[in-house]
């Protein structure tokens, strides 16, 4: 379990490495914690990675607390990973504990959805994620996570679409034999039509080869168990409003 916990926590470190660069934000890397900040709100993408169990939370906690008031802009900060955390010391507040999932390689099955490969423009892509998705609205920015060279880092979008209209996204990453399985969203308007397993499915088979992986909601983990994810551990979770 360890290990596993350790690839993810890499993978999720190598899936935000090029893209955070990119957008013009700021990553930091040390043996324990991997850092990244956008520099504006932009749901969970902001914060510290644990990489190894940590032994001595203070003490990262605090440099991931440095690290988060050097940066402007509004959204919460993150400080998370897959070993347990004592209760937190304000500023940091508890944020939940998500199931962390694992599928492994198959075929996905046929649906009877329209789900594409977003190769373009991203705008659509991250419009329909910002009305369905938290990203800290009042804070997020069009173009703050998906700029026009996305592409170029590895991450692949996709989007669903009802009559013609889009209505869910999903994204995928994938590093050392994982895909990241992440911005799994769908509009009001549209659940409960099957579109969230739709997209997972489409992010969870760009590498065929990979197993998939991704940290489940409240909503979506019912979906995800259906689709023959499985969970693993929890993910532990802290939060500072900055």
């Amino acid at each position: 379990m360890t290990d596993m916990l350790t690839r993810y926590a890499r993978l999720l470190a190598a899936s935000a490495d090029a893209h955070v660069a990119l957008q013009g934000g700021k990553v930091s890397r040390t043996d324990d914690m991997w850092l990244a900040d956008f520099g504006g709100a932009a749901g969970f993408a902001n914060g510290a990675t644990l990489l190894r169990e940590p032994q001595d939370v203070g003490r990262l906690a605090a440099e991931a607390l440095d690290f988060a008031d050097l940066h402007e802009g509004p959204g919460l900060f993150y400080f998370w990973g897959g070993w347990p955390l004592p209760e937190p010391v304000g500023p940091w507040r508890s944020d939940g504990r998500p199931p962390l999932m694992i599928r492994e390689p198959a075929d996905p099955p046929r649906l009877p959805h329209h789900v594409e490969e977003v190769t373009g423009d991203p705008a659509e892509f991250e419009a329909t994620l910002a009305r369905s998705y938290p990203l800290d609205r009042a804070g997020w920015q069009p173009g703050r996570l998906f700029g026009g060279d996305i592409h170029a880092t590895g991450w692949r979008l996709f989007l669903g679409r009802l009559d013609g209209l889009p209505v869910a996204t999903s994204a995928a990453y994938t590093h050392d034999g994982l895909t990241e399985v992440n911005y799994v969203s769908v509009a009001p308007e549209a659940r409960g039509r099957g579109f969230a397993a739709a997209v997972t499915f489409a992010a969870s088979c760009a590498d065929p080869a990979a197993s998939a992986m991704l940290l489940a909601s409240d909503l979506g983990l019912p979906v995800y168990e259906k689709m023959g994810f499985r969970a693993l551990t929890h993910f532990h979770m802290w939060a500072y409003d900055r």
